[in-house]
């Protein structure tokens, strides 16, 4: 099936109501101008990372960015906004999927009965891929989260998918954090780790 188009029409009108513009949307997000452009165009895949801080920089639903990027997502709150975005290797490290894809029916049906969905914001998974190492108990476990969109003071002292201003994305316990972005966190590996957070939601669920 063909991918839908980017509605770079909303996101151009979405600067202009909030009187921001292409470079400073590209400032935000750490790139240059012409990397922006290339995906307003439809030529440069948007990463999911930066759907979050797109929505940041716009205020709107991370959701509404889904939908005008061209992913196939209601914005009503169905199951089948569950997508599978990412997986976490035995490092605790998140490596995005170059396509999200559906969760299969049965992880949807046990995370419906594990978690209560509120809001329009689409929950995500991320398949955990370790063969050793502290997680590989847990091979093959699906981690639910939303997108990350800024440091959730919610996520602080438990474990919560992670992204660093270096751009790294990583499982980890926030043990303590301040309003300027530096945390100290335990990581999956057991590692802790002083770093400088630019987003992190916690772990919604863990389903086997």
């Amino acid at each position: 099936m063909e991918r839908p188009a980017i509605d770079k029409q909303w996101f151009i009108d979405k600067l202009a109501e909030t009187g921001k513009s292409v470079r400073g949307l590209a400032r935000h997000l750490g790139v240059d101008a012409s990397a922006v452009s290339r995906m307003l165009s439809g030529s440069r895949k948007m990463k999911m990372t930066e759907a979050g801080d797109i929505a940041s920089f716009l205020g709107v639903p991370v959701s509404e960015v889904l939908v005008h990027s061209g992913v196939s997502v209601s914005l009503e709150p169905r199951p089948s906004e569950m997508l599978l975005a990412a997986t976490i290797d035995e490092r605790g490290v998140v490596d995005e999927l170059p396509e999200p894809k559906p969760l299969p029916p049965a992880v949807i049906e046990r995370a419906r009965a594990t978690i209560t969905i509120q809001g329009d914001e689409p929950i995500v998974g991320a398949q955990i891929r370790a063969l050793k190492g502290p997680l590989s108990v847990m091979d093959d476990a699906v981690v639910l989260y939303r997108y990350p969109a800024g440091v959730d003071p919610a996520a602080i002292g438990l474990l919560s998918i992670c992204r660093s201003r270096d751009g790294e994305q990583f499982l980890g316990k926030i043990e303590r954090a301040r309003k300027t972005g530096e945390a100290r966190v335990t990581c999956a590996n057991g590692d802790v780790r002083d770093v400088s957070l630019d987003a992190a939601t916690p772990v919604l669920a863990v389903i086997p």
